[in-house]
């Protein structure tokens, strides 16, 4: 019997665009890096800035897709990274970091919160979080923060969410400018969830013990009001000529 000239097809992880969509939680296609082929990525991949361009990105089961993030999302998280900051230089339990915080939650998984807090006391040798070995800190953070944007699904924060709660961080916030509001899942658990309004005082429960802000004061404006105008009082006003 003559051998089958019909070639295998090789194994994929995710076989159709419809599959790779599915794991990513059916975020736009423009935030989906089409090389390397979705499922192939590697974390040298995604450090490699002739690959990734421009754009921030994170590494979902071998996929390279793109953090949503504008000014208005670095802003808010930028607003919280100096309420913790503030508040970690009188207590020192741990280390903040912002958007540019890579954490590998396993060998082909590496997730970026907006905001992501360590405390000492959860690594042997807190040095590890000062000066960790290579790009991303191995180790998943207790508190994780996420600000949400437009691009943003829902199933994309589920999945999102799930990830966090399977690596044991201890508390998970979700702040959302449009609605002014902050969503906390304590260990990550949407059974768990409360809804924070401008209102109400955000806490760092267990893991920042003694932390506790207005929900307002991360979302309050800060912009003056009528700056040219005062600006135009105060100058001198100029001499008439004689």
């Amino acid at each position: 019997m003559p051998a089958s000239t019909a070639k295998s097809t090789p194994k994929t992880k995710f076989p159709t665009i419809a599959d790779v969509q599915k794991r990513l939680g059916h975020v736009p296609e423009s935030r989906i890096l089409s090389f390397p082929a979705p499922g192939t990525a590697t974390v040298q991949d995604l450090l490699d800035g002739s690959i990734t361009g421009d754009r921030g990105c994170e590494l979902v089961d071998g996929i390279l897709v793109e953090k949503t993030m504008g000014f208005r999302d670095d802003y808010f998280g930028s607003r919280l990274i100096i309420l913790l900051g503030q508040f970690l230089e009188l207590n020192n339990l741990g280390a903040v970091a912002g958007a540019q915080g890579l954490i590998r939650f396993k060998l082909d998984l590496v997730r970026v919160p907006d905001v992501s807090f360590i405390r000492w006391d959860s690594v042997d040798d807190p040095n590890e979080i000062e000066n960790p070995a290579g790009a991303f800190l191995e180790v998943p953070p207790d508190l994780a923060v996420e600000v949400l944007s437009p691009s943003n699904t829902q199933r994309e924060m589920e999945i999102k969410l799930a990830e966090y709660a399977k690596a044991g961080v201890k508390l998970v916030w979700f702040v959302d400018p449009e609605r002014k509001e902050v969503d906390v899942y304590p260990k990550g658990n949407p059974k768990r969830k409360k809804t924070l309004g401008v209102n109400d005082e955000l806490d760092g429960g267990t893991v920042l013990p003694g932390f506790a802000v207005k929900v307002l004061r991360i979302f309050e404006s800060r912009a003056p009001k009528n700056l040219k105008a005062q600006s135009n009082k105060t100058q001198p006003k100029p001499k008439k000529r004689q």
